[in-house]
């Protein structure tokens, strides 16, 4: 078993790096959090709540039951709308930053974002367009790999001595990257349910990551994300949500819900929930809010057939989303 847990994760980390394949954006399990990773359309619109900007920070860890150094995946987003004229502008970015668990092979987005505002809300509807802008790097160490021309049939082990005979070209790569998408949220108080939905497309620009001569063009990743945020009464609400990706031959459908419990004398709603990710994992939430701002950890319960492997084991993750204002403490009294 120990042997194939090995031959799995080389086969992952390969599968990463190989430039025909890695034709793959990493994923969190709490896509809705990390709002700007999620659609461009959602920067600096904050769908009727108030609040001056917004800080966000997610970090994702996987494949520890592979016995390998585990996947990592770090994001962290900025965002605010402009408080001038017809506010209608929202402006920020992101950094969002994936490393492997061999190889050192390393992929980092960084995206300024912009929004606009069809509608302002006043007539209970909100829609919003969104643009990103940024570069695309990545890097990565061959000499961290072994090659099937390094086999050595004497010693039935590979010998990192024997030359490669590979020809990368380059280690590292910079692209200019762009996404862009639209939102819609209908936010009328009076009402106890407001469903939502958007649309993004990421890689409009489809860049050349290939770390060889021959040309590996990144697909567009096309992302459907809808729910309903509905209160049920002063106490409990929920979230109902679905998400759709897919990029190239590859696609991802999420559907879960969320529920808030009022806490008595105290300014925290309690949170937890769950997702199913089709063919893949069961995702467990945990967590608080407090006003607009939020903290939710998760965990990937492996449904797939490498549940073989990782006996049911998969990633964890969590989250915090802050929302302030200028002229007021960011954290308020618990109780």
């Amino acid at each position: 078993m120990k042997n194939l847990k090995y031959i799995l994760a080389v086969l992952i980390s390969g599968l990463s790096t190989t430039t025909l394949f890695a034709q793959e954006d990493y994923h969190l399990s709490q896509s809705d959090a990390a709002a700007l990773y999620l659609n461009p359309a959602l920067t600096g619109m904050f769908c009727g709540e108030k609040g001056d900007y917004r800080i966000v920070s997610d970090y994702r860890s996987q494949w520890h039951a592979l016995g390998i150094k585990p996947y990592s995946t770090a994001f962290l987003s900025y965002d605010m709308p402009l408080r001038k004229g017809n506010n209608k502008w929202g402006v920020g970015g992101y950094l969002i930053d994936n490393k492997s668990g061999a190889g050192k092979f390393n992929t980092m987005n960084f995206m300024g974002s912009g929004a606009y505002n069809i509608m302002d809300g006043t007539d209970k509807h909100y829609l919003t367009v969104g643009l990103q802008m940024g570069i695309l790097y990545k890097t990565f160490d061959p000499s961290s790999y072994t090659y099937d021309v390094q086999y050595s049939s004497a010693t039935g082990t590979f010998d990192t001595g024997i030359n490669n005979e590979e020809n990368f070209s380059r280690t590292s790569l910079v692209k200019f990257d762009a996404n862009l998408g639209v939102f819609y949220k209908y936010i009328d108080s009076q009402k106890k349910y407001h469903p939502y939905g958007g649309f993004s497309i990421y890689h409009v620009t489809k860049p050349n990551d290939a770390f060889t001569d021959y040309k590996s063009r990144l697909p567009m990743r096309f992302i459907l994300n809808t729910g309903c945020d509905i209160t049920i009464d002063d106490q409990f609400s929920l979230r109902p949500h679905f998400t759709y990706m897919n990029q190239a031959k590859a696609y991802e459908a999420n559907v879960g819900c969320l529920v808030f419990y009022k806490i008595k004398n105290s300014s925290l709603d309690a949170l937890a929930g769950i997702d199913y990710r089709w063919k893949d994992a069961i995702v467990a939430h945990v967590g608080f809010r407090q006003n607009q701002h939020y903290f939710r950890f998760s965990y990937d319960i492996n449904t797939s057939s490498l549940n073989n492997f990782t006996g049911g084991k998969g990633a964890w993750e969590f989250s915090l989303i802050l929302v302030g204002f200028r002229d007021k403490p960011l954290f308020q009294p618990l109780f």
